[in-house]
Order: structure tokens, then sequence, then C-alpha cells
């Protein structure tokens, strides 16, 4: 199957005023009202930016991420100056390949089709695929593209009425399906594994917002963590899980009891993983390394108090060649928190996104990377 258009479940308006609506699947469907303006703004509020840099502790490097829903994409140094911009397309979040080329997605723009763009280092379109993309993507090593999707479905058995439901597709460069799967074909797994209850009241019901294939770990000695099995985090579902590249079933799961609405679930080189947990119920957010073998949380990171730590959606983290664990705590009430903590959980390096780009003049940041400056300098110096 090769793709060639995307419907969008999710868009944008722009009002006469140039004030832009973001019209939901959730806010139009399930909650039946208006969407959010973006009102934006490019002023700094006095005290925003950097906040704190301790150079013989924080790691080097450069950091990117995009004001939410704004139309760039921002890479800041370690004193929180831009070193470079790309001017993009209304977007989401991106990550930068080793080419120096940007991919990012295009879920929620007015200015561009649906789907994901990649951009070279001066902002040229190179390529694009029209996907239903949803939240994530992750550039393979073979060239291809792994995209988290979502679609309209109806399955009384999950939940009446019309769901919105994930699903994933493996895309060549030339745009073709060569592997795909179906979240709610896999709800036996979910019953099994992590005891979910079905049929259940949430009509977007697992909102999966991570997607990524594994690498060569010291997990891959148990088979569920082999090389190519894919990770999804099910958000709504509390649950991080692990499926099977050559059979489509859910082989290992984690979360229920523990998470609440969680984020970016990530295995890190170690064969651990790394989890960005919202805590959107209990009102405080943890960071939770976890050894998926034997389900044990090897490391955290949570604020003193807790309530000092808190994004109640998007955010993820990132382990560093040094050891430090790098946050973006996204949304509300941090509003676009990017730090980094060492592994006693000390701060050594914060900045407060100060562009005002979302619903409400809101500041947030869906996710931030942390690259080390040989993987970006030999670009600036161009």
């Amino acid at each position: 199957m090769k793709l060639d258009k995307a419907e969008r479940l999710h868009f944008t308006t722009v009002g006469d005023d140039g004030v832009r609506t973001i019209h939901t699947w959730n806010a139009r469907v399930i909650q039946k009202r208006p969407g959010y303006q973006v009102l934006p703004s490019s002023e700094k509020e006095q005290g925003e930016g950097l906040r704190l840099c301790n150079r013989e502790k924080a790691a080097p490097g450069y950091v990117l991420y995009s004001p939410d829903h704004s139309k760039k994409f921002l890479l800041i140094d370690l004193d929180g100056e831009i070193v470079h911009e790309w001017e993009a397309w209304t977007t989401h979040f991106g990550y930068l390949l080793p080419n120096g080329h940007l991919l990012l997605d295009t879920e929620f723009s007015p200015d561009h089709d649906l789907g994901i763009v990649e951009v070279d280092w001066d902002g040229n379109e190179i390529w694009s695929c029209p996907c239903q993309v949803h939240h994530d993507f992750q550039r393979l090593d073979n060239g291809n593209t792994m995209a988290l999707c979502q679609r309209e479905i109806e399955n009384p058995e999950i939940c009446p009425g019309t769901l919105l439901s994930t699903y994933l597709y493996e895309i060549t460069p030339e745009r073709e399906v060569v592997w795909e799967w179906y979240s709610e074909d896999h709800i036996e797994e979910l019953k099994r594994l992590a005891g979910t209850k079905f049929p259940g009241d949430n009509a977007d019901w697992t909102h999966s917002n991570t997607v990524q294939v594994l690498p060569e770990t010291p997990a891959s000695r148990d088979p569920r963590f082999k090389a190519g099995n894919v990770m999804v985090s099910h958000r709504n579902l509390d649950t991080a899980l692990v499926i099977e590249r050559e059979t489509g079933e859910i082989v290992w799961t984690w979360g229920p009891g523990v998470l609440s609405r969680q984020h970016a679930t990530i295995m890190l080189d170690n064969g651990h993983m790394i989890c960005f947990d919202n805590g959107t119920l209990r009102k405080w957010s943890a960071v939770w390394e976890v050894e998926p073998i034997s389900g044990e949380i090897v490391w955290s990171y949570k604020g003193d108090p807790p309530s000092s730590f808190f994004a109640s959606a998007l955010s993820n983290a990132q382990r560093l060649p040094n050891g430090n664990t790098f946050i973006c705590s996204g949304s509300p009430p941090d509003h676009g928190r990017l730090f980094e903590v060492t592994p006693d959980g000390e701060i050594v390096w914060e900045f407060q996104n100060p562009y005002a780009e979302y619903a409400e003049g809101q500041k947030i940041v869906y996710r931030a990377y942390k690259y080390p400056p040989e993987t970006i300098e030999p670009f600036l110096r161009k």
C-alpha cells in the first residue's frame, strides 16, 4: 500500500484576524466544545529564558525545541542563546537526524498537508509522507520511518460509539507501508497482561503518544525485548507495552497502578526503560527508570515537594551521555520548563521557554532533546 493522502482528525482554522484555533478530535467529538485559540507572542517576559547553568556538572551540548504549535524550531546553547532556527510549518514537535536534517510533524498545521516532513539544515523540504501521524515517529536505520497514527473506528467491545484508535505504519522512503499494527486487535493481551477492563468509557481509549523500535540492549537477552520489537505508550490506559514484531502480539506491559497519563516510554542503551510520568490525576510528576524484566523502579526523579515538579500532559525525559537526565516538563503548571538533573537529583541547568505560542498564551513545549556538541557543531560551522 502506498500512502498518498491523509484525513485530518485534528485541524486548525485561521480567522480574519490571524488568530488560529485548534480543533482537536477530543474537543469536537467528546467534549462538544470549540477548540483552543492560539495567541502567538514573540515577546520575552522578565525573568524567563535561562534560569540556571552549572557548566561543571551540566552535559555540554545544544537543546532543540519548538514552542508548541509555533512555526519555528529553536536550537539553543547552554547560555539559552539561539544558535540556529528553522522557520517551519505549524508543528507539534520534531527531532534532528544524524545528517543535520529535521524531522517534524504537521498534525495540527493549517499551512501544510498532514503528515511527516523532513527538512535540511537550511529548512528546505526534501521529503514528506501523508499519514494520520499522532504524537510520534522514528526514522529507522534502514531509512524507513515508523509512524504512530490515529483513525476513527467503532468497536463496542472497547467503548460505545465512535472511537479514536491507534495504529502503526512502517513507511519506506517511497511511502510504501511494509508493516502495520492496529491497537484494537489486541485487547485480549491488554486484559491478560495489564488487567485492562473492557468496555471502557473513554472514546480516546489509548491516546498513544510514543513509539520506539527497540535497539539491541542488555535486556535483549529476554526475547520480549529483542531488537526490532516495538515499544508503545498507551497514555489513557497508564500502560507501556512491547509488541513482538513478527507476530504483532503484545508481550509485555508495565504501569497500571504506578503510571498516571505518562509520556515518552523509551528503552535506554542500558536496557532500562525511562518514562515521564505526568501524574495527571495525582497532581505531581515523576521520571521513572525501570528495569523491564523485573519491573523494578531503579531510579527516579521527583520534585521536593512533589508538587514543585508537575506537567499534567506532554513532556519527555532523556538520559544524557554523562549520566544526567534532561527533562522537558512541557505543560501547565510548569509551562515549558526544560531542565537537567544529576543522578542524585541536583538541578544543574534550567531554562523556561519564553515564547507564548499556544492556547491563551501558554508557553508549553511538547518535547525537547539535548544533543552533544559533536553532532551539532559541524553544521554550525557551515
